[in-house]
């Protein structure tokens, strides 16, 4: 009898220390990445309540709820776009005081078109005790975030048949994480809406926090030892170069010292994969400009520079309408071309009768960082990975 119970008693603790194990297994939460819902496609300005102007790119490192107020708010029901006690309670003093949300700021819209409209704001702030600089208020009326092609349209343009608010958008509140991307859009004239937001900021917050955990970009080429210096690795660098680039100027590796910058090879004529890694370059050239990226250089070697002349680059450059201010055509002597592209960027170049064009060219992207040093190849006609391109550009950037 004894034996009987002490087995059960032993079935019973097995199977407690089994539930046991699996809860603390899959109790664990499991945070999917937020949705984006859309993008910047270009920078823009608002004007705050002080005059100043202030660029989108200044919250390139911050999270950012945009939304839409009036000075009428919360007295005149009615006229305010959201409840702004609610959204003071469970958004402002979060931001104010808590070291973890210290990167996210509120960018707040006026509808109203009162000719002192600024003075209106400061007076606004003051009745209702909102003086953390974390709050930023405009009368800049179009916040291009809102004219997006949402599931249900496009808010800036449909009006509000609900309240009577000139357009849906001003209903709405929008999270914008630190890539410019929609990542959060809230109906906040409802508490249980304005409730999700201080969730999916922390989601986002432990997205970034996971990014920033991701190993550096690998350093390609020969490495060598030489224990009389501090640092033990020579890393291969790409060496000096000089050429002439598609306005005529000449230029040369020594204009790239300290930037981050983005190689490839192709010919004007080439009949098969240039077009394809011309227009991807084209979308990452625009990607970085939405993502306020200073000092990222794109640079474009001709492995035909007996016909690729400065004009035919030129021309080739307005085709594509490319912008000539971070990204150089570059032509001169076609064995130099080639002896950097195989010694310097370690990828093939050669006149190939049996080639289409009659070149033989790789096809990937090289990404140099500030050091001169290889930190990446990509399928250059791939356009699928440009946003992963673009996010190595950027973490080359913060090195």
């Amino acid at each position: 009898m004894k034996k009987k119970g002490f087995l059960i008693l032993g079935l019973i603790f097995g199977l407690f220390l089994v539930f046991t194990i699996t809860l603390k297994k899959f109790s664990n939460p499991v945070f999917k990445p937020q949705p984006i819902f859309g993008n910047l496609y270009a920078p823009f300005n608002i004007v705050d309540y002080n005059n100043d102007t202030i660029s989108s790119c200044n919250w390139n490192d911050k999270i950012v709820l945009y939304n839409f107020l009036s000075v009428d708010c919360p007295t005149d029901f009615e006229k305010c776009p959201f409840r702004l006690e609610w959204f003071k309670i469970k958004i402002y003093n979060e931001l104010v005081d808590n070291i973890g949300f210290e990167d996210v700021i509120v960018v707040s819209s006026f509808i109203d078109s009162s000719t002192n409209i600024n003075q209106r704001i400061k007076e606004f702030r003051n009745y209702n005790k909102i003086n953390s600089k974390k709050w930023m208020m405009t009368s800049t009326k179009y916040i291009p975030y809102f004219d997006n092609d949402f599931e249900r349209g496009n808010p800036w343009e449909i009006n509000d048949t609900l309240f009577g608010f000139d357009r849906q958008a001003h209903l709405m509140t929008l999270l914008v994480d630190k890539n410019q991307r929609i990542r959060g859009k809230y109906f906040t004239y409802n508490f249980g809406e304005i409730r999700r937001i201080t969730k999916e900021i922390s989601l986002l917050i432990k997205e970034e926090m996971a990014e920033k955990s991701i190993k550096k970009l690998p350093v390609y080429g020969h490495k060598d030892f030489d224990s009389e210096i501090d640092i033990d690795t020579i890393y291969h660098t790409i060496p000096y170069w000089s050429f002439m680039n598609q306005m005529g100027n000449e230029i040369t590796s020594i204009d790239f010292e300290n930037k981050v910058c983005l190689v490839d090879f192709f010919f004007t004529s080439c009949p098969t994969i240039c077009p394809k890694m011309t227009l991807n370059m084209q979308t990452i050239q625009s990607k970085i400009k939405n993502n306020c990226l200073d000092d990222i250089e794109l640079i474009s070697f001709t492995v035909d520079p007996n016909r690729d002349s400065i004009s035919r680059l030129n021309q080739y450059a307005q085709d594509y309408n490319v912008n000539n201010e971070n990204w150089n055509f570059l032509t001169g002597d076609q064995s130099a071309i080639y002896q950097l592209g195989v010694k310097g960027f370690l990828v093939p170049n050669q006149e190939d009768a049996l080639a289409p064009g009659g070149f033989l060219h790789s096809e990937k992207m090289i990404l140099i960082d500030k050091l001169g040093r290889i930190r990446g190849y990509y399928d250059g006609t791939d356009s699928s990975i440009t946003d992963k391109i673009v996010q190595h550009i950027k973490q080359l950037s913060q090195e």
